[in-house]
């Protein structure tokens, strides 16, 4: 015949924890059978658990905080990395510009003697070309008496003494096309209105990787030559 075990239930307030009446603790558990004594200890054991289980989760707050904050700072310095990486290549870039055979010689613009008509002395003196830079407009008056109208792109190198005339890289472009968004009327007028309305061409002459000029010339028949305006553009 088995008899119920009376499991007793000692409150934590009442249970001696120090070195002094630690024998009485030990008389206790030996007046308990297995079972109670057992129920006891699981009963300490949870109450211990319970209260160390909000330090875990300090901790692991803590450990996410600090992660997440390394992931930002590595973040952080992969940017940099990043616009370092971009301003170097641009100072290379200029360097190299710097460097090459167009970057300290000028075009020829104008022969000696030669003067500007009215209307093209007049736009320049407020002309800008805008890109990264603002740049002005300077007058263009070279002697031209080839037939066909105007000069192609190699003739055209050989009037402004480019140093390599044959291999020079120019394109001959429509007015329209060149100022698409009409911020040149007026530069394309004065040199339509003095050359008497003959046609204009704009002649895009690169000087190097990031910079190019523009001329927009037309033909003076009655004078023997050419004239208009030139501005540089940067375009890096």
């Amino acid at each position: 015949m088995r008899f119920p075990v009376m499991i007793m239930e000692i409150p934590r307030m009442c249970m001696p924890s120090s070195d002094a009446n630690r024998e009485e603790t030990d008389h206790l558990y030996a007046s308990l059978d297995r079972s109670q004594a057992i129920h006891l200890r699981q009963g300490q054991y949870n109450n211990s658990s319970s209260i160390a289980a909000p330090s875990f989760r300090g901790f692991t707050q803590r450990r996410t905080l600090s992660n997440t904050v390394s992931r930002k700072m590595a973040s952080d310095e992969d940017y940099m990395a990043f616009l370092n990486k971009a301003n170097q290549d641009a100072d290379e870039g200029r360097a190299a510009a710097a460097q090459s055979p167009g970057a300290q010689r000028t075009f020829k613009t104008a022969d000696e003697g030669s003067e500007l008509p009215k209307s093209i002395a007049e736009v320049c003196r407020g002309a800008f070309y805008v890109s990264e830079a603002d740049e002005p407009f300077k007058g263009v008056s070279l002697k031209w008496t080839g037939e066909g109208g105007l000069p192609d792109e190699v003739e055209f190198a050989k009037l402004i003494n480019h140093w390599d005339a044959e291999n020079a890289q120019i394109d001959i472009m429509d007015p329209v096309d060149w100022d698409s968004q009409g911020e040149y009327g007026n530069v394309i007028d004065a040199v339509r209105e003095a050359t008497r309305g003959n046609d204009v061409r704009v002649y895009r002459v690169a000087r190097d990787l990031t910079r190019a000029e523009y001329w927009v010339i037309s033909r003076d028949d009655e004078g023997g030559r050419i004239v208009g305006v030139k501005a540089l553009g940067i375009e890096s």
